[in-house]
């Protein structure tokens, strides 16, 4: 029994040595664990790609410098008596360009209208080391596209200096793109964002479908390009909204294209015209007239082709020359490229009945008409035109709408902005343009160059300083 004891003890002891060892073998055993090594080829690609394109359309940017002489007082608004004279002072701005074009040793250079509107000097500076003069081919206040001549003598290979241009009209949200320009002088710089939305409207000029993007654009970006990942410019960079951040917008490069052509081929842009004034159908609207898309007619201009041809307020357009009409936008672009004398079929809607309407379109006037009298800007930069009695009704209030404000004007130096209701000028209520018109050269006449109005905006009373200079 006591060897039994001492085999048993002796194969337990064994047996600990065995299990010990066999430990230590599986440790001694295990693999050693390595960091793991990043591969990063898409992204290396990608780098090279996006530094490919930036190279590729950099020699297309310019930075363009301009100079205007403006009138100032020397004293502020709170001094008691009007100053008998101005003191004219330099005022420069900067902003960039792109090189669309090259012809018989000229370069054709596509910026904003606000970056040279007013300009007695305009410079462009393609190099650290090369500026030249440039002229002014023609402005378009209406799309804020402007274009420059510059001659092309002394810059080398200048036909690999025009950008390559895309479709704009290919566009969607979630498109990676460039932005290149001159921010605060800081030249071709190069922000990189995505197309965040399209056909946007935000009040600026008259005629709209800007691309937004949250690629930053900053003062002195104004007319450089937007470009997608192909190397192509498919915007003109042209506002920001100051209270926000990754808000840019830019005008789509085939609406520029469109205007700048127009320019250099004749001086001007030429628009059709069917002199209606025209609203896009809200669901309060659609309730009450038992129409949910197509464009609602407010006003017809006197002797206009849409008065000639008997449309009417009320009227609803819902097509034109067969194409479905959804929104202001829609007709307002499409009558817009129709060359003038051309007869175009509108579809709309009369009494809840469908009809067709023939006119003929006619070219739209540097100063359009208004329902009910002349349309006079006095160079403040403002489109306006009566209240409907539906818009009465639905605002509360009687006043003016301003349809339109002139970048840089004196109106949009003071802050009025397209959507605009003007309640009174001075605390004097204007039922009408002609009432308010009459206000303001009531004002100038006493030697004022400011007037106090009132105005309604977003449901909301505001008063504002309008400079009259």
């Amino acid at each position: 029994m006591r060897r039994v004891k001492m085999l048993v003890l002796a194969l337990s002891f064994l047996f600990s040595l065995i299990l010990l060892d066999g430990c230590k073998a599986q440790k001694v055993q295990q693999p050693q664990v390595t960091p793991a090594v990043v591969q990063t080829p898409v992204l290396e690609q990608f780098e090279k790609e996006l530094t490919k394109v930036v190279e590729s359309v950099s020699p297309s940017v310019v930075t363009v410098l301009s100079r205007q002489e403006v009138n100032i007082n020397p004293f502020d608004e709170d001094f008691p008596f009007p100053f008998p004279f101005q003191i004219p002072q330099e005022r420069r701005s900067l902003g960039s360009g792109v090189i669309i074009d090259y012809k018989n040793g000229k370069f054709y250079i596509l910026t904003n209208n606000h970056v040279v509107q007013n300009a007695q000097k305009i410079r462009v500076r393609f190099d650290p080391h090369m500026e030249k003069d440039a002229r002014l081919v023609g402005g378009d206040p209406r799309t804020d596209v402007a274009v420059l001549e510059v001659d092309a003598k002394g810059i080398d290979n200048p036909a690999a200096r025009v950008a390559k241009l895309g479709n704009s009209d290919n566009l969607k949200v979630g498109q990676l793109v460039i932005a290149i320009g001159n921010p605060y002088g800081l030249e071709r710089t190069v922000t990189v964002g995505v197309i965040s939305a399209l056909r946007r409207s935000i009040g600026l000029t008259q005629y709209e479908s800007y691309i937004q993007t949250d690629a930053a654009i900053n003062p002195g970006n104004s007319g450089g390009p937007l470009v997608n990942i192909k190397g192509e410019v498919i915007g003109i960079n042209t506002a920001i909204v100051a209270e926000g951040q990754g808000l840019g917008f830019a005008i789509p490069i085939n609406l520029a294209r469109w205007v700048a052509d127009q320019l250099i081929e004749k001086g001007k842009v030429v628009r059709g015209w069917l002199g209606v004034v025209i609203q896009d159908i809200t669901p309060e609207i659609a309730e009450t007239i038992g129409i949910k898309e197509g464009v609602l007619i407010a006003q017809v201009m006197p002797s206009s082709p849409a008065a000639k041809a008997g449309l009417r307020p009320g009227d609803v357009i819902i097509a034109i020359n067969g194409e479905k009409v959804s929104e202001v936008r829609d007709l307002q672009f499409r009558v817009m490229k129709t060359k003038p004398g051309t007869e175009v079929t509108l579809r709309i809607v009369r009494d809840k009945k469908e009809t067709d309407v023939k006119v003929v379109v006619g070219e739209l006037p540097e100063s359009p008409p208004s329902a009910e009298a002349p349309q006079q800007t006095e160079n403040l930069g403002l489109s306006l035109r009566d209240l409907t009695p539906t818009e009465q009704s639905r605002l509360g209030v009687k006043g003016v709408l301003v349809m339109g404000v002139v970048p840089g004007s004196p109106a949009y130096r003071s802050g009025v902005r397209p959507g605009d209701v003007i309640i009174s000028v001075n605390n004097q209520p204007v039922d009408n343009s002609t009432q308010f018109w009459q206000r303001i050269e009531e004002i100038k006449r006493a030697g004022r160059d400011r007037a106090l109005i009132l105005i309604r905006r977003g449901g909301n009373n505001l008063f504002l300083v309008l400079y009259l200079r």
